[in-house]
C-alpha cells in the first residue's frame, strides 16, 4: 500500500492581511519572553510565498503546492519544491500552518 503524503492548511493562529500592497501575516497569540513586551512579530510574504499561502485555504500536499507554483511561475519544479519546503518549515515553525496525516 502506497505511504499516504501529509497535507498542509492554514491555521486560525494567525492572521493574514493585505498592507500597502504586501501580505503581512500577524499571530494572533503572541507570548513575548519579556512579560512587558506588547509587540508582536509580523511575517511579509514575498509573491511566491503569498501564493503558497493563499493554496493553503484547504488542505494540501507539498507536492500539489509545488505543481502548482510550476503551472503558475516561470520555475523549475526543483526550485518549485525547495520554495515549498523552506515555506512550510517556517510556517510550521511559527504556528501558521498545520501538517495532518502522512505516513
Amino acid at each position: 500500500m502506497p505511504e499516504s503524503q501529509p497535507t498542509y492548511v492554514r491555521t486560525p493562529r494567525v492572521t493574514a492581511r493585505r498592507v500597502a500592497g504586501e501580505m503581512v501575516l500577524v499571530p494572533a497569540a503572541v507570548r513575548a519572553a519579556d512579560p512587558n513586551a506588547k509587540s508582536a512579530r509580523l511575517y511579509v510574504l514575498n509573491e511566491t510565498a503569498e501564493r503558497i499561502w493563499l493554496l493553503l485555504d484547504t488542505a494540501r500536499t507539498a507536492a500539489e503546492l509545488a505543481r502548482n507554483l510550476t503551472a503558475e511561475y516561470d520555475i523549475t519544479a526543483e526550485q518549485a519544491r525547495a520554495d515549498v519546503v523552506a515555506f512550510l518549515e517556517s510556517m510550521l515553525a511559527i504556528g501558521a500552518v498545520e501538517r495532518r496525516g502522512g505516513s
